[in-house]
């Protein structure tokens, strides 16, 4: 089968008009040539775009982590470590020819990396760099790169096709492979197989997309294992799998980053693709989940369609009945609970994850809780009853507030200090879901927000922004997953991490052996880090969604803005 653009554009009508809009607002910067969406051949398999180099390092510096690395009390070290990778490529300028600087600023337009499918070889990746101005820097570099290549034995061939001049070295590397290049109207276009590069030349007259099954369909044809994958690709409903495509902004207005990812899939969905059965529910965090979570995430799943789904396609080459024969032997034998009657009655289908971040930090300080709502908590508690009783000398029974929940009885390796032993997981259930910690102290601070009746993520102001920010984004449609993050919080641990005295005295005795680590010791002696609040005040709270319709699954995710001035 033949995957050609022309075809999936076809497929991916809702898609037409986010292509539209970048073409728009791109046009003017591409006016020197068609930009890549027309140079590529028609069976190019994934594609990522840049439509603008310099602009997109313009909006990174206007986003967070840009302003903050340009706060007067942490530019000292951001431009100290930046000196030191600057001197590193300093050192090596006659074999390079540019500084750090001057290569950094090569891409003035359109930066394109492509995969496209190759007729008796592996997919072949494709290069296209928009150099505008900096044309002689970029041939500089070409020249010493070629000189390098030369010198180790590489061939070197030249081909007239038009007024094009193209290059090619044979034989290149340990693994004796092919480098191909042309440069026409400012861009260079690189790459490995020369044949797609003379298919790019010949229609030469911020985007990104793949096509999952036409990448392995090409990988098949070298590759015996590949094919017989993809040989089963119907039989497991993978072939329903489309596209993927989407699209990453910086420095949009109120949003410091929006994300879009759009996942095609047929309709009706079969086979493994049908066990994606997310469904659109109450996404509001339950009133259990403590308010200083680091991020919140809850989806909505048809649990039963999921596993009938398995099943189809489990019994398909097993046999019929072998997925619920499998669950009885492994599950049945080992605990004593019947997955169909105790544990599938017993789901209601949505799941929600948390994350929090212990204090004192260590590198184990991130606590993640796992909950799964239940329809009948009597059944489920039934069932745990019987899993410790099963395996008294591994699960105790124990009380924190009130609440009953079960701990794993994990036996600590000897001579381990308590501090750096490893978390102990617990479950339980509260209210009518059954939660799961890999640590009993997140546990008991949850069930602490619960019992105590202590402000819960839901009465957050930050959380209720981003929650209005997805329902406008929503309008009348319900997504089947929300998330809710918060930066900072990732960033304190970093922070608390980096500051702490075992991980500058590790830095410090790595220091000694080693150029990298020496220029980041240096660095941060030099240049201490500011205060937490410094970083803080740039960071703000972001969101994602997800949709899941007959036309396949749609995502957004996005980071507020922060008003620093």
């Amino acid at each position: 089968m033949t995957w050609n653009l022309q075809h999936l554009r076809r497929r991916l009508t809702w898609f037409a008009a986010l292509i539209s809009l970048v073409a728009a607002t791109t046009q003017n910067a591409l006016a020197e040539r068609p930009p890549a969406s027309r140079l590529l051949p028609e069976d190019t398999l994934a594609v990522v775009t840049v439509v603008k180099a310099p602009d997109v390092a313009g909006r990174f510096m206007n986003t967070a982590i840009g302003k903050m690395s340009q706060d007067p009390q942490l530019k000292p070290l951001i431009g100290q470590l930046y000196g030191s990778l600057s001197e590193a490529v300093a050192e090596v300028k006659d074999r390079i020819g540019l500084t750090l600087p001057e290569i950094l600023a090569i891409p003035q337009g359109e930066v394109t990396l492509a995969l496209a499918a190759a007729k008796d070889a592996p997919p072949a990746v494709v290069v296209l760099v928009d150099t505008g101005n900096q044309i002689a820097n970029a041939r500089k570099l070409l020249e010493k790169g070629e000189a390098a290549m030369v010198g180790g034995g590489t061939r070197k061939s030249e081909e007239k096709i038009g007024d094009t001049q193209l290059i090619v070295y044979d034989n290149v590397g340990a693994q004796q492979g092919r480098i191909a290049y042309f440069e026409k109207d400012g861009t260079l276009a690189v790459s490995n197989n020369v044949d797609v590069l003379k298919k790019v030349l010949a229609v030469w007259n911020a985007l990104w997309f793949i096509d999952p099954v036409g990448i392995m369909k090409t990988i098949g044809e070298q590759n015996p294992g590949m094919r017989l994958a993809v040989a089963m690709l119907p039989s497991l409903g993978l072939d329903g799998l489309s596209a993927l495509g989407g699209t990453v902004a910086l420095d949009a207005g109120q949003f410091d980053s929006i994300m879009h990812v759009h996942v095609l899939l047929e309709s009706p969905r079969s086979g493994v693709i049908k066990m994606i059965a997310l469904r659109p529910g109450d996404t509001k965090p339950e009133r259990w989940v403590p308010a200083d979570v680091a991020d919140y995430t809850t989806l909505h799943w048809d649990i039963d369609t999921t596993y009938k789904a398995l099943a189809s396609v489990y019994d398909s080459f097993r046999g019929d009945g072998a997925l619920a024969q499998e669950f009885q032997q492994r599950l049945m034998g080992a605990t004593g609970i019947d997955f169909e009657k105790e544990v599938l009655p017993s789901l209601e289908g949505r799941m929600t994850i948390i994350r929090w971040f212990e204090r004192p930090v260590t590198i184990r300080s991130r606590a993640t809780v796992v909950a799964l709502k239940l329809k009948n908590t009597d059944l489920a508690g039934k069932a745990l009853d019987k899993l410790a009783e099963k395996f008294p000398e591994r699960i105790a029974k124990k009380t924190y507030g009130g609440k009953t929940y079960y701990q794993l009885q994990i036996p600590s390796p000897p001579n381990v200090p308590e501090g750096r032993r490893p978390p102990v997981p617990c479950f339980g259930i509260l209210d009518d879901c059954l939660v799961i910690a890999d640590r009993t102290s997140f546990y008991e601070k949850v069930v602490a927000t619960l019992v105590e009746g202590a402000k819960s993520l839901a009465d957050e102001l930050d959380y209720k922004l981003v929650a209005s920010k997805i329902d406008r984004q929503n309008g009348d449609v319900k997504p089947a997953m929300v998330s809710f993050n918060r930066p900072e919080e990732a960033m304190r641990f970093l922070y608390d991490l980096a500051t702490s005295d075992r991980v500058q005295q590790q830095l410090a005795r790595g220091a000694e052996n080693n150029r990298f680590f020496k220029s980041i010791d240096s660095a941060m002696k030099q240049n201490p880090l500011p205060p937490f609040a410094v970083l803080q005040r740039y960071l703000a709270p972001g969101g994602a969604m997800l949709v899941d319709d007959e036309t396949g699954i749609h995502y957004m995710a996005f980071s507020l803005r922060r008003k620093t001035e």
